[in-house]
């Protein structure tokens, strides 16, 4: 992957963001809100952490 500026990143999180939206919006019927991203991420992480620690045996 080549080098990106901060701007470059800004507008492919953006441009992610809003493919995100439209499939919210097939989906549930409109976007989620900054609450529901912030619960999805936290859950996404947290089942990567339970995840990683049963393929170390813990």
């Amino acid at each position: 992957m080549k080098n990106l500026d901060l701007k470059e990143i800004k507008e492919r999180a953006l441009k992610i963001r809003k493919q995100y939206h439209q499939l919210e919006k097939t989906h549930h019927g409109s976007e989620w809100t900054v609450d529901e991203d912030a619960l999805a991420f936290l859950t996404d992480a947290g089942l990567i952490g339970r995840y990683t620690m049963s393929q170390q045996g813990r």
